[in-house]
């Protein structure tokens, strides 16, 4: 039972309370470390959900770094990846981080805390649209 309670969603006022911010902006969640209320753990580790899903891509969320990210479900080959998009409180785009330079088939984080945040599936028609960055998204998820 405890550990149901550990993978089980947070809400938004159990998640911590500090979260780590615009430090967490383009940092792997894999790999980057966060110190949180004293405490010290990967953002993507025992704490992360999946608010929502769409066609081969889910947003990862983790109440501890309180950062979103995009994760890869399913692919067109290697001329398609996943983004995140973050949203200030106004509705506005913040930023989009996608997966180039991250250690697998998911994007860097993004800050979430008081902001939101949706995932999106990508892919490249070709070759040299691939060359000139000219990604078509085809999926997104809500936003969270």
């Amino acid at each position: 039972m405890a550990v149901a309670a550990l993978i089980g969603f947070a809400t938004p006022a159990a998640a911590a309370t500090s979260g780590c911010g615009s430090a967490c902006d383009r940092k792997d969640p894999q790999t980057y470390y966060a110190t949180v209320d004293g405490k010290t753990m990967r953002c993507s580790f025992i704490d992360v959900q999946t608010p929502y899903t769409a066609t081969y891509v889910e947003l990862r969320y983790s109440p501890f770094c309180r950062t979103a990210w995009a994760r890869q479900t399913g692919s067109f080959g290697w001329l398609s990846g996943v983004l995140v998009q973050s949203y200030n409180t106004n509705g506005t785009l913040r930023m989009t981080v996608d997966d180039r330079n991250s250690s697998g088939t998911w994007s860097m984080m993004v800050n979430d805390k008081g902001l939101t945040a949706r995932a999106c599936f990508y892919q490249y028609d070709n070759e040299w649209d691939y060359e000139a960055g000219n990604r078509r998204i085809l999926y997104c998820t809500a936003r969270y």
